[in-house]
């Protein structure tokens, strides 16, 4: 009896590993970062909650410096570690990002749909360039795969230059051990 040596290889899968959050990440790097920083264009900034740590949500408002943030979560809650709304909207002000929901018309429901139009409508009478990064905050059990796709899409069509996608929290991917 032999064993097919394709089927008997035991593969380890390790999970994948956080990764903090940089200025770096944020700064454009044909720029003397340093002496001279400035914002990367065209980034879109995706937050996902509740996985998001207090540290890599204010980390992430302070190097980014976003230019809009764009609620889509049904139900917009900031009490992660010691942040609480008062203390995140002080932190948005600081960093002259002008806060957004476009979900609170839709009354607490989850509807992709609805928060797909509600961002069509704000880009459409908007028009942003994306000068600074824009971040959108999301909550990951409301949305499925295709939703950053959807949203990238949105914000392509409105006629605005988009480079990168940033995910937070960000993971290295994992090895496989062998």
């Amino acid at each position: 009896m032999g064993e097919d040596k394709q089927t008997s290889r035991l593969h380890i899968v390790r999970a994948p590993q956080r990764t903090p959050i940089a200025p770096d990440d944020f700064r454009d790097p044909r720029t003397q970062g340093t002496l001279f920083p400035s914002p990367r264009q065209g980034l879109l900034v995706f937050v996902y909650f509740p996985e998001v740590t207090e540290d890599e949500f204010r980390y992430a408002l302070e190097y980014a410096k976003p230019s809009y943030v764009l609620e889509l979560r049904s139900a917009p809650r900031f009490d992660i570690g010691t942040l609480n709304r008062q203390s995140a909207f002080g932190a948005f002000e600081r960093q002259q990002a002008r806060y957004l929901d476009l979900t609170s018309t839709l009354m607490g429901k989850i509807d992709m749909e609805g928060a797909i139009g509600s961002l069509q409508a704000f880009l459409s009478s908007n028009r942003p360039k994306i000068e600074r990064p824009i971040m959108f905050l999301v909550s990951r059990s409301e949305i499925n795969e295709q939703f950053t796709r959807r949203i990238y899409d949105a914000v392509t069509i409105s006629g605005a230059a988009v480079s990168e996608i940033y995910e937070i929290p960000r993971f290295l991917p994992s090895v496989a051990a062998r």
